[in-house]
């Protein structure tokens, strides 16, 4: 019983989103949601819990993540279109593509650290940017995007509709277990020593900068889940998946939710995606000049985001 108990505790926050993205296609539309923005949000989930386990725990802001959202993308894509249409194959040498594009990025960024680091992804993104606009056009179709792929099967199941939301949910719900896990490992408590004090860790004899290439590859396994989720999803790729803009959003969604929990940028991502896609329709094109002083308010106020406004209001609650 004892070890029951301790095992629902220790994931008690992994049940509680498990319970939440499984009911979300009930409760979602109550508050004016519609099917297929879920899914999105499920797929950001999934990215920006990897972007906090780099952001977050080593305090390293890569604004470049949006190259390996993007390759992967990009890879399933032209996997759908060219081979197969089913959609494990597709994933699989996305996210493994993604993955090793990250290494060597990884290693060559990785030498500098702060505004450093950001800049250098920020350029590698960029330059694969360009190479889908220019280069690489005839395989990406340059500004009209990627189209013309085939139906995305997951076996003989057609992935459309609430087929691909539960294959997504699923999917988030494994990682932000498996960042659960990563948090609470020796690794994780490398990467909370890395953004404490790196000299003082190297000092000890720890080489700390296989731990952060290890954060980083991690970060864009996750993110190349989610680039890959996002075309089955949607079959099709524009060049603005690699676009600086793109990377900007995580870094958003992260910082509004609060980094450095995991669960934090995932009610970011929820909150972002659900105020460009709904309450924008109400308030008007303005709507971004409105996101904007949220964001200011937010920084300004809460430098921890939505959890630390949470944590006020339980503490505030708890007083009582």
């Amino acid at each position: 019983m004892n070890t029951q108990q301790s095992f629902f505790e220790r994931n008690r926050a992994v049940i509680i989103f498990a319970i939440i993205a499984l009911l979300m296609p009930l409760w979602f539309p109550l508050i004016g949601g519609y099917q297929g923005l879920d899914t999105k949000i499920m797929i950001m989930c999934i990215l920006v819990v990897g972007f906090d386990l780099l952001l977050g725990y080593t305090g390293y802001l890569s604004f470049g993540h949006a190259a390996f959202f993007g390759i992967a993308a990009y890879t399933t894509g032209i996997m759908l279109k060219d081979f197969s249409g089913q959609v494990i194959p597709a994933i699989v040498v996305a996210v493994v593509l993604s993955t090793l594009v990250s290494v060597v990025i990884g290693l060559l960024t990785l030498k500098r650290t702060g505004i450093y680091f950001s800049i250098l992804t920020l350029a590698f993104a960029e330059m694969f940017h360009a190479m889908a606009m220019a280069m690489l056009q005839e395989w990406t179709g340059g500004e009209n995007g990627l189209t013309g792929m085939m139906t995305p099967m997951l076996g003989s199941i057609k992935m459309q509709g609430a087929v691909v939301f539960y294959f997504s949910a699923i999917i988030a719900i494994v990682m932000f277990y498996l960042a659960k896990r990563i948090e609470r490992s020796p690794v994780g408590l490398m990467m909370r020593a890395i953004k404490c004090n790196q000299t003082r860790l190297e000092y000890t004899g720890i080489n700390a900068r296989k731990y952060k290439l290890l954060t980083f590859i991690i970060s864009a396994f996750y993110a190349a889940i989610a680039g890959a989720l996002m075309v089955v999803y949607e079959p099709f790729v524009g060049h603005e998946f690699l676009g600086w803009h793109q990377s900007g959003e995580f870094v958003l969604m992260s910082v509004i939710g609060g980094v450095g929990t995991l669960v934090g940028p995932m009610l970011g991502a929820g909150f972002m995606l659900y105020f460009e896609n709904v309450l924008s329709a109400d308030i008007g094109e303005h709507w971004l000049l409105f996101l904007g002083i949220i964001f200011m308010a937010v920084v300004i106020f809460m430098p921890g985001g939505f959890m630390e406004a949470i944590s006020r209001l339980q503490a505030r609650f708890n007083n009582k």
